[in-house]
């Protein structure tokens, strides 16, 4: 598995990742990992707006199937 790369003049500094993953009896369930230095303020913030964006795909789709 591998994460899609930064563009070439961007650096990593922080990072969360969520993972969804396959546990020893072959359920799948959900995990994270986070960089040391995360800032919470700052990943809170970046999260309610991805949830926001996804929301609103997830409208967009549904609007979309309803025509």
């Amino acid at each position: 598995m591998e994460l899609h790369p930064l563009e070439q003049n961007e650096t990593a500094i922080e990072a969360f990742v969520l993972i969804k993953l396959l546990d020893a009896e072959g359920h799948a369930s959900w995990s994270y990992r986070t960089t040391n230095a995360l800032n919470r303020e700052e990943l809170l913030g970046a999260l309610v707006v991805q949830v926001a964006v996804l929301k609103k795909e997830l409208r967009d789709e549904w609007d979309d199937d309803e025509d």
